[in-house]
């Protein structure tokens, strides 16, 4: 072995071992391109209710919708005093729609949770006084054209603490209303052994705070009467409007149709059966 050429081959090894690596190219980074995001079609809004404003006529004969009853058909032993029929409301006069009848209408569904509630409260001696139950809509229009007169002969008993414009603004009324869908009633609760309303600590229609369910000026008894009234209903399928202790309207609100037919005490149910004239002799 030739020992001298060793150091020469180890060098050569070491310059060998000793040489940078040479620098990787590194492809710049690729910029991401967000994934796009799936167009989700927002679905439109649905109307709340359509307008119905003539019934079919036949022969002199007047029909009912077909989703309509009269209450007391459902419920016959229920009380009913239509305020808007006379002179006792915040109006002073009978309001439009309801000058051809008495007979409180609802929805069936609705008329059913008033039957509930009426077989609960009958338990405890006591049962439901109706105030308004169906309200054509034309006598939204009527509050609404009497809002923008002066006459106020009814202030001081059913509105003192506002304006006629107030009304609206506390949204005691609006121009539509839940009762011309049929699902609304006002109502109170009596005792059926002497009639007499229960004191709620206020009338109906009287426009004011003191008016909330949960006005904290009333009562114990006044308290306790207006929660029986408000749990009995509630458990029967109805709930309450918070700024008015005797407004109800149904919880499950589908199929809404606002309705515009005067109140009639004689209209046929369009189930029923028509008569068919007999075929012509051949």
């Amino acid at each position: 072995m030739n020992y001298r050429a060793l150091p020469v081959c180890f060098l050569a090894i070491l310059c060998q071992c000793s040489q940078p690596e040479p620098t990787a190219t590194v492809a710049p980074p690729v910029p991401e391109i967000p994934a796009e995001k799936p167009v989700i079609e927002k679905p439109k809004k649905q109307p709340r209710a359509t307008s119905v404003h003539k019934l079919a006529e036949g022969e002199g004969e007047i029909y009912m919708p077909a989703p309509l009853c009269y209450l007391d058909e459902v419920v016959p032993e229920i009380k009913v005093d239509l305020k808007y029929c006379g002179n006792d409301n915040f109006v002073g006069r009978p309001i439009d729609g309801y000058t051809t009848g008495k007979r409180a209408i609802l929805r069936k569904d609705t008329a059913e949770c008033l039957r509930k509630a009426q077989q609960a409260l009958a338990a405890k001696g006591y049962g439901l006084l109706i105030w308004d139950a169906y309200r054509p809509h034309r006598a939204m229009e009527d509050f609404y054209n009497w809002s923008k007169t002066p006459e106020e002969s009814k202030k001081a008993e059913f509105y003192p603490g506002i304006t006629k414009q107030g009304i609206y603004e506390n949204k005691y009324i609006r121009r539509a209303s839940e009762h011309s869908w049929g699902i609304a009633v006002d109502l109170t609760i009596i005792d059926l052994e002497t009639g007499q309303e229960l004191d709620m600590g206020g009338r109906h229609d009287f426009l004011d705070v003191s008016s909330a369910t949960r006005y904290p000026g009333l009562t114990a008894e006044q308290r306790a009467n207006r929660m029986l009234l408000r749990n009995t209903m509630d458990a029967a399928g109805m709930r309450n409007y918070k700024r008015e202790w005797w407004h109800y309207f149904l919880k499950e609100k589908k199929n809404l149709v606002r309705y515009d037919f005067p109140l009639c005490d004689t209209l046929i149910s369009e189930t029923d059966t028509r008569i068919t004239p007999p075929a012509p002799a051949p």
